[in-house]
């Protein structure tokens, strides 16, 4: 829990201890290239999160020449992100995920393919 010390009481970020209600929904892959994703989600707000502070990241994780290849990114935007750096003509499986200092919840996962150079 984040928060601070004021004479003795601890004021919270998260005044209730709850988990976001759900994971990112309507997760769409919108553009695909040879080197890059832009994935797009619907917005939420304190009744999903459940708590000011939250993070939202995207894991991915492709096969390129038989080595496989995972990270994590984290999102810095309200409803859409650019996964850049992938390899051309990989099938890319990813999804969200939604935490707050309680816990976290994740999207479904989608897999989409790159396109050639």
């Amino acid at each position: 829990m984040v928060g601070t010390v004021i004479r003795g009481i601890h004021l919270a970020v998260c005044l209730h201890r709850y988990n976001p209600v759900h994971g990112p929904q309507n997760v769409n892959v919108v553009d695909v290239r040879a080197r890059q994703l832009t994935v797009q989600w619907e917005t939420f707000g304190y009744a999903v999160t459940r708590c000011h502070s939250y993070n939202l990241t995207v894991q991915y994780q492709y096969v390129f020449n038989q080595q496989e290849f995972a990270a994590e990114e984290l999102i810095q935007t309200s409803s859409h992100y650019t996964l850049r750096g992938l390899r051309p003509f990989v099938t890319v499986k990813l999804r969200l995920v939604l935490a707050n200092p309680e816990g976290s919840k994740e999207s479904e996962e989608i897999v989409k393919q790159t396109e050639e150079d």
